[in-house]
C-alpha cells in the first residue's frame, strides 16, 4: 500500500487579471485540502510548490527534490464571465501523461468547478485507493462568492505571519461572518489568527490571544465538527490548560480527520511530545517535512524539540541551530542550552541560556532585567509536560548554581513575582502570584485600581461613578422612554462583551462611553427603584452601574487569570460603599 506523492502546481492564468489569479490560488489550496484527507495520498503543501513556475519543465530539479509520483498542472482563462481550466495529470517516474481534461463554468460557480476537479483526480487514481474512500470527502457548505472572497483574502493575510496582518485578516473574516454567519471557515480563520499571536507572535497577550483562539475554534466546530484545524487548536489550548485527556482527544481527532496537512501535523507533533508520545511525534514531524520540504522555521524548531525528548541530542542541536531566535518561541534557546548541557558543552549551554534570559526579559518580563531562577520557574510552569522531561537535569543545574555567568541582573530577581495592576496606554498590565496577563481597557478596571489602592477603605459608589447624589427633583421621564433606555443598556452590555472578545479596543471604548452616558442620564432623570419621573435615586443608579461594571471586570479577569479572579471575587465588596478587603496583606504596584 505505497502512498502516492502528489503535487498540484499553481495554475497559469492567461486572462482575467488579479481576481482570477486570487480565485485560482484559492481553488488550488482547496483541492489540496480536499485531497489531503485521503490517507493514501501524500499531497505536497501549497507553500512548497507555489514558487514553482506553472510552465516548469518536468525534469526540473525543484520537482525532482519532491520525489513525486504524480503532478497536476494546468492553466486558466476567463472568457465572457466563464472560467475555463485545462488540467493535466502526469506520472513523473514514467514521464507519461495520464489524462488531460477541460473544466468550465460560470465564474460564480467556483465551488462546482472545484468539486469536479477533485472528483476527476480521485477517479483517475481510484485503483490506488480503497473503494470507499471517495465517500469520505465532505462537501463544503455552499456560500456566496463574496463571502468566499473575504475568507480567501483573510487567509492570504494570515500566511504573511505578522501581528499586523493577523489583525487585517480578522477584518476580512468578520466581514465574511456578517455576510454569512453559518460559514465555518470564517470562524476557523478567526481562531487561527489568535492562535498565531498566542503561539508565535504576541506573548505579551498570552491569555487574551489564547482565549480568542479557543472561543472562535469552538464556534467553528459548532458549525463543522470535522474541521481539523480547529480541532488541533483546541487540543493545543487544552494542553496548556493542563487538561491532558481533552488535549489528546482533540489532537487525535484532528489527525484522524486529516493526516496530510503539514502545518497542522506540526501543531499535533508538539502536543504529542508534551503528552509523552515522542515516537509518534517524530513520525508526524517527518511526514510534515515530506509534505512541505520548504525551509520552515517552525518545522526546524519542532524537529529539534522532538529529537531532544527522543534523546537524539546531536540531531536536536543540528536542527536547533537553524531556528531563527526571536521568531516567537521564547524559551527555545533554553531547550538548545539544555541540549548542549547534556553534551557537556557548558560554554554553549551558558551562551544559549543568556539568549533565553534576554528573550524572557523583553517578551515576558516587560523589559525588566530577569534573574535565572525566576526565568527558570516560568519555563517549568509554562511547558505543559504530562510526564517528566529530559530537561530535568538541566533545570536542576540552573536551579542549584550560583554562578554569576548565568545571571543577567540580580536586582530583578523578584520582579516577575510583584503584584501589579497598572494601566499602560489602552492595556492593563496585571501580575499576581507570578503570573502576568494584559487586559484591554475597561471602566471596571479603573474602579478596581482605586479599591486596590485603599485596602479595607470604603469608597462611595457615587465617588467611583463621578456622580452627585440627588434627593428631590421634578418630573422628566415617562415609562416608554425608560423601557427604551433599559433595552439599549442591555444591548450595550452584550455589544461590549462581543467587542472585548474580538479585541476591538476602539469600538469597546465607544460603547463604554455611550453606556456611561446613559447610566449618568438615568441617574438624573429616574426616581427611586426606577419609578416615576423625578430626578431622584442617583445613589441607587450609581450603585447598580458600579456593581455591574466591577463584577463584569472581575469576570473578564477570571477568564485570563483564574487565580486573581477568585481572589477579587471574595475580596471585593460592592454596594453603596465598595471595598477591597483581602484575607491577608498584599502589596500592589499601581
Amino acid at each position: 500500500d505505497k502512498n502516492i506523492n502528489l503535487a498540484i502546481l499553481p495554475l497559469k492564468v492567461l486572462s482575467g487579471g488579479q481576481r482570477v489569479e486570487n480565485f485560482c490560488q484559492g481553488l488550488i489550496m482547496d483541492v489540496i485540502t480536499d485531497l489531503s484527507r485521503f490517507r493514501s495520498f501524500h499531497v505536497i503543501s501549497y507553500d512548497a510548490v507555489r514558487t514553482i513556475p506553472p510552465a516548469e519543465s518536468l525534469d526540473s530539479p525543484k520537482l525532482k527534490d519532491l520525489h513525486l509520483d504524480y503532478l497536476v498542472a494546468g492553466m486558466a482563462r476567463l472568457q465572457d464571465e466563464e472560467l475555463l481550466i485545462n488540467l493535466q495529470l502526469t506520472n513523473l517516474p514514467q514521464n507519461r501523461l495520464v489524462w488531460a481534461e477541460k473544466f468550465s463554468g460560470r465564474f460564480d460557480n467556483l465551488f462546482e468547478i472545484q468539486e469536479n476537479v477533485v472528483e476527476r483526480i480521485i477517479a483517475t487514481l481510484q485503483h490506488f485507493v480503497d473503494h470507499d474512500l471517495l465517500n469520505e470527502i465532505g462537501r463544503k457548505p455552499l456560500t456566496e462568492l463574496s463571502v468566499y472572497e473575504c475568507w480567501l483574502k483573510g487567509y492570504q493575510e494570515l500566511k504573511k505571519g505578522s501581528v499586523q496582518t493577523d489583525e487585517q485578516a480578522r477584518i476580512y473574516f468578520q466581514q465574511a461572518m456578517e455576510m454569512d454567519p453559518h460559514y465555518p471557515r470564517a470562524y476557523t480563520g478567526m481562531s487561527l489568527s489568535f492562535y498565531n499571536e498566542w503561539s508565535c507572535q504576541l506573548w505579551s497577550r498570552w491569555d487574551i490571544s489564547r482565549n480568542g483562539a479557543f472561543k472562535w475554534a469552538k464556534k467553528a466546530l459548532e458549525l463543522d465538527e470535522w474541521d481539523h484545524v480547529s480541532n488541533a487548536i483546541l487540543g493545543r489550548i487544552y494542553l496548556y490548560n493542563g487538561e491532558h485527556q481533552k488535549a489528546e482527544h482533540y489532537l487525535r481527532k484532528s489527525l484522524q480527520i486529516n493526516s496530510n496537512d503539514a502545518e497542522t501535523l506540526i501543531i499535533i507533533a508538539f502536543g504529542f511530545v508534551y503528552l509523552g508520545y515522542p515516537e509518534e511525534a517524530n513520525a508526524l514531524y517527518n511526514r510534515a517535512r515530506r509534505l512541505n520540504p520548504s525551509d520552515n522555521f517552525m518545522a526546524h524548531a519542532c524537529g529539534a524539540f522532538v529529537n531532544f525528548e527522543l534523546g537524539a541530542i546531536d540531531e536536536s542541536i543540528a536542527l536547533g541551530e537553524k531556528f531563527e531566535i526571536g521568531k516567537g518561541w521564547v524559551d527555545f534557546s533554553a531547550f538548545l542550552a539544555a541540549a548542549y548541557f547534556i553534551k557537556g558543552n557548558i560554554g554553549k549551554a551558558n551562551e544559549n541560556w543568556r539568549i533565553f534570559l534576554d528573550e524572557f526579559s523583553r517578551k515576558i518580563n516587560g523589559g525588566r532585567p530577569a534573574d535565572s531562577r525566576a526565568a527558570l520557574q516560568w519555563m517549568i510552569n509554562v511547558n505543559p509536560y504530562r510526564h517528566e522531561s529530559r530537561l530535568k537535569p538541566f533545570w536542576d543545574y540552573i536551579g542549584k548554581t550560583d554562578s554569576e555567568e548565568l545571571v543577567v541582573d540580580k536586582t530583578g530577581a523578584d520582579s516577575v513575582f510583584e503584584n501589579r495592576f497598572v494601566r499602560e496606554g489602552q492595556l492593563w498590565n496585571v501580575n499576581f502570584n507570578g503570573r502576568q496577563v494584559q487586559l484591554p481597557d475597561l471602566k471596571g478596571y479603573h474602579d478596581l485600581a482605586r479599591l486596590l489602592a485603599r485596602p479595607r477603605g470604603s469608597i462611595h459608589c457615587t465617588d467611583l461613578m463621578g456622580a452627585r447624589a440627588v434627593e428631590t427633583g421634578q418630573p422628566l421621564f415617562d415609562e416608554k422612554a425608560k423601557a427604551a433606555y433599559g433595552e439599549r443598556i442591555l444591548e450595550l452590555q452584550e455589544q461590549m462583551e462581543e467587542a472585548e472578545m474580538a479585541q476591538q479596543s476602539y469600538r469597546l471604548g465607544q460603547l463604554q462611553e455611550e453606556y456611561d452616558q446613559l447610566i449618568a442620564h438615568l441617574s438624573r432623570v429616574t426616581g427611586k427603584g426606577g419609578k416615576g419621573r423625578k430626578v431622584a435615586g442617583t445613589v441607587e443608579k450609581c450603585r447598580s452601574a458600579v456593581t455591574w461594571r466591577i463584577r463584569s471586570a472581575i469576570r473578564k479577569i477570571a477568564e485570563m487569570h483564574p487565580e486573581l479572579g477568585r481572589h477579587l471575587e471574595v475580596s471585593v465588596k460592592t454596594g453603596i460603599f465598595c471595598e477591597y478587603r483581602p484575607e491577608h496583606e498584599i502589596d500592589w504596584i499601581l
